[in-house]
């Protein structure tokens, strides 16, 4: 599983180097029988407690943009709302540790290994590695009519995951977000891989939202 993991995370460093994009792991769970209605009224809250209320509140406004994107209505207050919809974002760390080749290309007796005269010889030296994982999760309550007005029902959750060598979501929070936007509302059934790039028309219009 930790090969799994750090084949994975090295992949997807190389994908962002050469492509400029990020593979995204999704889940979306959708409650049966409450599907999110097409253009629909959406308030986006944020935690009061949140240690960083600038960041959420410029999440809050690309989420804003992404449902207007999928032609949803952005409300101004939970109670002009057929829907809320909350967010959160983490980091999880996990290390990985192991052992590389190092070739020496040169002939001859050296720490008592016996070189090829054309070859050299190949010791291993240990590697110890920091990955993050870079969560972001969705929530989506809708207001239950049966009983009171102040009564919410989960109707649909999404998360979304990007491993990677650095520990800076910024980075990352709109592929998280487009990803997530991707399966909005819908039961995925399994987790599903996107390869998002930068160049993606979604991407482009929340990058610079704030």
């Amino acid at each position: 599983m930790l090969k799994f993991c750090l084949f994975l995370t090295v992949f997807s460093i190389c994908v962002v180097g050469c492509t400029q994009g990020y593979n995204v792991h999704v889940n979306g769970f959708s409650e049966q029988g409450r599907q999110i209605k097409e253009g629909a009224s959406v308030y986006v809250s944020t935690d009061p407690n949140s240690q960083n209320p600038i960041f959420d509140k410029e999440i809050k406004t690309k989420i804003e943009e992404l449902l207007r994107w999928y032609d949803y209505v952005p409300a101004s207050a939970v109670e002009k709302s057929d829907y809320r919809l909350a967010f959160h974002v983490r980091i999880d760390s996990h290390q990985s540790s192991g052992f590389t080749p190092l070739h020496h290309p040169y002939a001859g007796f050296d720490g008592g290994y016996r070189g090829d005269y054309y070859f050299g010889y190949t010791t291993y030296v240990p590697y110890y590695d920091t990955y993050y994982d870079q969560r972001l999760a969705m929530k989506v309550f809708a207001h239950d009519s049966t009983t009171d007005s102040n009564s919410e029902q989960v109707v649909w959750i999404g998360d979304a995951m990007i491993s990677t060598s650095g520990d800076d979501i910024r980075q990352t929070i709109n592929y998280l977000l487009v990803a997530c936007f991707e399966y909005f509302g819908i039961d995925t059934t399994r987790q599903k891989k996107l390869y998002i790039t930068e160049k993606d028309p979604r991407i482009i219009r929340i990058e610079f939202v704030q």
